[in-house]
């Protein structure tokens, strides 16, 4: 597990250090999509928030498991957007590039948690809610909790491949 936060690491570093993990533990990982997820949260944290985050990498297995935790109570959501620098761009990247994501309330803000698979590899079978079995509650340890998500939701990519579950519009 890497683990990283806003009181040791600037932005710049944090993406190489994740290109660094991620090229080392995951080769069949999109290196520049998970870059440009990262890219997008943590310019949400700072943006949105007093700047305080810490970002957590996990392999297991056949999947690349990004958290994010920053101060702000308010989920991301999916809006118009604004070409004249209002931002709105973000959001639907990050949906498009990861496998799975969701958005979970914190004690001090949210935990945005995105996931990879490997292509191809056997995922878990899925609960009633959703969810992988065995999925973490958002916040980086045990089994899920019963607080729901704000937003949990597969991708566009693996809508397509025939998966379906979530609550999130396009």
């Amino acid at each position: 597990m890497l683990v990283l936060d806003s009181r040791t690491a600037d932005s710049g570093e944090v993406r190489d250090v994740v290109t660094g993990f991620v090229a080392d533990r995951c080769p069949w990982a999109d290196l520049a999509a998970v870059r440009l997820v990262v890219t997008e949260l943590l310019a949400n944290a700072l943006r949105h928030t007093d700047g305080r985050w810490r970002l957590r990498l996990l392999v297991q297995g056949r999947r690349l498991t990004l958290e994010l935790d920053d101060a702000s109570p308010v989920p991301p959501e999916v809006r118009r957007p604004d070409f004249g620098g209002g931002g709105g761009f973000g959001w639907p990247l990050v949906l498009r590039l990861v496998d799975e994501v969701d958005v979970r309330p914190g004690p001090t803000g949210k935990t945005v948690r995105a996931v990879w698979w490997e292509p191809d590899a056997d995922r878990p079978e899925e609960r009633s809610d959703g969810r992988a079995r065995g999925a973490t509650d958002g916040r980086g340890g045990g089994s899920a909790g019963t607080e729901a998500p704000y937003l949990s939701r597969r991708s566009a990519s693996a809508r397509a491949s025939g998966s379906s579950s979530g609550t999130a519009d396009d």
